[in-house]
């Protein structure tokens, strides 16, 4: 069996997060801190041995959109490069799995979106079963609520133990000087049960490297 290969992250950026950024493209607001990551290693894209990031066509409203995106990266020469329609957690596990199998030992992993131009609650669940649940119409925040419902009624966690994770997230905020909201808010009422105004996040647009 392989050895489980130490991985560090040894530089990260973050744009400021903003409600909205109608004057700029993804490209331009990925582009700055792109770079500024690179330089704070010392690499160039050349260097990269893999490249993994992460966003949603849906927000951008046409497929493939991540391609214009990889032009701030610098894709010529040809590199290794691949895309997760979903999350930066996500394509840093795809990057990490990568340089566990010893292709590569280097990786620049990023996520950005622009969740601004349209209804994000709507828009996210056109990605659901186009047959059976899209026609419904749940929204985004519905379905997390279903999901933390989920947990609650299998017995691994209960509504203060979920919203006592937004209030940590939202308190650790208030170091962050990019983060869209600080500190801690109300609860508020219920959007959706178990879900409250407190525990959804802000509607913004931002990128990380």
């Amino acid at each position: 069996m392989r050895p489980v290969r130490d991985v560090a992250v040894v530089a990260f950026g973050q744009t400021d997060h903003l409600r909205s950024t109608d004057e700029i493209s993804e490209v331009e607001m990925l582009m700055p801190v792109l770079h500024e990551v690179l330089a704070a290693t010392g690499l160039k894209t050349s260097d990269i041995g893999f490249t993994c990031s992460g966003s949603s066509d849906y927000l951008a409203g046409r497929a493939f959109s991540f391609t214009m995106a990889l032009d701030g990266v610098g894709a010529w020469p040809p590199i290794s490069e691949s895309h997760v329609e979903m999350d930066g957690a996500w394509a840093l596990y795809e990057a990490w799995t990568k340089l566990q199998t010893g292709e590569a030992d280097t990786a620049l992993v990023y996520s950005y979106g622009k969740t601004s131009p349209g209804s994000v609650r709507d828009v996210l669940t056109r990605q659901l079963d186009p047959y059976y649940v899209a026609p419904l119409w749940p929204d985004s925040v519905a379905l997390a609520a279903l999901q933390a419902q989920a947990l609650i009624d299998a017995g691994a966690a209960d509504e203060p133990a979920l919203a006592g994770i937004a209030h940590r997230s939202r308190t650790d905020a208030t170091a962050n000087p990019h983060a869209r909201l600080r500190g801690s808010v109300a609860q508020g009422e219920y959007v959706v049960r178990p879900l409250r105004t407190g525990d959804c996040p802000p509607v913004g647009d931002g990128a990380a490297p």
